[in-house]
């Protein structure tokens, strides 16, 4: 099953129940956010570049390959922003695949508890600094107005340090430290409780009630998708034994 390549495709595809539902889901998580402003054209400033956007599609498989979900984003079209005008810092960083292998080996070693969290529609948390108009995408009824944006949004080049920095800050508020090896893993003296970050994915090992208490804490910024346990991890199919653990990547 290939995924759209365009909202023209979407529409036209033998699952087009299943994608307008995940443009709505998609549609009503940015109204809800307040991610942007809607303006008429002639209200766009003299001078200011309108930055494009598009759908984008993804079928979500569980490890053995069946269809979790289906997902849709509206996405900018970050390659048109202009530096130093409607962006300016463009990194952000990811933890590394040793560090993750290095907290699940320790996790294993010392009994704890492993399970992951996703945080739903994750960058229309992170507010944006920078100036930045935008035309909407079709399906959504507002063809021939212009947004400003106020939150991030997939496909801004400043997205993903936007979003960084504001899981940061829910973290620092529960006592949590960025390590010195790996910037995207984070420790507590209060709890427990290691947490390992790759954009919106959360794996966390520790023990299980001082888990749960980061994790109610985490709900009262985001909304997130708790699994228990750890099965499947950015592509890596986990498979546990009575002793061990085996990371599969096929």
């Amino acid at each position: 099953m290939a995924e759209p390549q365009s909202y023209k495709e979407a529409m036209a595809s033998l699952d087009m129940d299943a994608w307008q539902h995940a443009m709505m889901e998609e549609h009503q998580a940015i109204m809800d956010a307040g991610v942007w402003e809607v303006f008429e054209m002639k209200d766009l400033p003299v001078g200011r570049k309108l930055v494009g956007s598009r759908w984008v599609y993804k079928v979500k498989r569980n490890s053995d390959g069946s269809v979790e979900r289906y997902k849709a984003w509206i996405v900018a079209k970050g390659y048109s922003q202009v530096e130093g005008l409607d962006s300016d810092k463009t990194f952000a960083p990811v933890t590394r695949y040793d560090s993750l292998r290095l907290i699940i080996a320790l996790a294993l070693h010392l009994g704890l508890n492993m399970s992951q969290a996703d945080i739903k529609s994750a960058f229309l948390n992170s507010d944006l600094n920078e100036e930045v108009w935008m035309m909407p995408p079709p399906g959504i009824s507002l063809d021939g107005k212009v947004f400003r944006l106020l939150r991030s949004l997939y496909g801004l080049k400043q997205a993903p340090l936007a979003w960084f920095e504001r899981l940061s800050s829910a973290l620092t508020e529960l006592g949590f430290l960025s390590c010195s090896f790996d910037p995207c893993v984070f420790i507590s003296p209060d709890y427990n409780v290691i947490i390992v970050v790759y954009v919106d994915d959360i794996t966390t090992v520790g023990r299980k009630s001082d888990v749960r208490t980061v994790y109610q804490h985490l709900t009262k910024h985001f909304s997130i998708t708790i699994k228990e346990g750890l099965f499947y991890l950015l592509g890596i199919e986990i498979l546990h034994t009575a002793t061990s653990l085996e990371l599969r990547q096929t």
